[in-house]
């Protein structure tokens, strides 16, 4: 039985929908202690909480926005349980999926320890993926609504702000532990000629936030971006390249 560290957060509120989704986030911060202080303070400022996220000159009374999350999953695979699951916790910001808003309303958000980006985005150990898997396998029995195609990345429902868990998670491994989902290479002719509406289509039909525009505007590479550095992190450029298009229709035909 997977064990929990109480990590209570006052930093919650109630649920307007019911819980649909898995949101999946790296802390980015320096260690697990500052990012559990940060997850759980009820009323954090700048001076507490010094990095590369705030400009140098930043008044170190200046308050900083209330942030929570459901689990916290340290380096050694300790997970630290911070706000009930029937409670809305504040970890995905402006964000939306399959064309809802409130992200959080809806979903559970699990912060794995990690520098991310800011401080070399390091590689997650494996006994922190390893419990990663089985916390989700713990929220999918107790939601039967919640299952492998229900967990995405901070960066698919907020691509535009956020690039978490980033490209070296290893998606991969969660799926061929049943915890998520990973497309097959399928052979497939492309007979589109028109590759931006297609890649755009098979966006929206995913979740993400593209609406049919028929060029690459702003959102649709975020989106892109995004979708690649879930599904093929060797290749994060945003390009609408053959193999992208085929990634996209074989993860479309995993949720059709």
């Amino acid at each position: 039985m997977t064990r929990y560290i109480q990590k209570p957060s006052p930093n919650f509120d109630a649920r307007t929908y019911p819980i649909d989704l898995i949101v999946l986030h790296y802390t980015g911060m320096q260690n697990a202690e500052v990012a559990l202080a940060r997850l759980t303070d009820p009323a954090p400022a700048a001076g507490a909480y010094p990095g590369p996220w705030q400009s140098e000159d930043a008044a170190p009374n200046a308050p900083l926005s209330r942030v929570s999350a459901h689990y916290v999953v340290d380096e050694a695979g300790r997970i630290y349980s911070l706000v009930p699951e029937e409670h809305r916790a504040w970890h995905a910001g402006v964000a939306s999926w399959e064309g809802e808003g409130d992200v959080n309303a809806r979903s559970i958000g699990i912060e794995i320890v990690n520098g991310g980006h800011d401080f070399g985005l390091p590689d997650f150990p494996d006994a922190q993926i390893d419990a990663v898997i089985a916390l989700l396998r713990d929220i999918f029995a107790r939601w039967p609504r919640l299952n492998a195609e229900r967990v995405v990345a901070h960066s698919d429902v907020a691509p535009a702000r956020k690039a978490d868990p980033g490209e070296k998670f290893p998606w991969k491994r969660l799926a061929e532990a049943g915890v998520s989902i990973w497309p097959e290479h399928v052979a497939l002719q492309l007979n589109s000629d028109d590759p931006i509406s297609e890649v755009q289509q098979e966006l929206a039909f995913i979740g993400y936030p593209v609406t049919q525009t028929g060029y690459m505007d702003e959102a649709t590479k975020e989106a892109l971006i995004a979708f690649q550095r879930r599904f093929r992190p060797s290749d994060i450029g945003g390009a609408v390249d053959d193999e992208t298009r085929y990634l996209l229709i074989a993860v479309g035909r995993i949720l059709r």
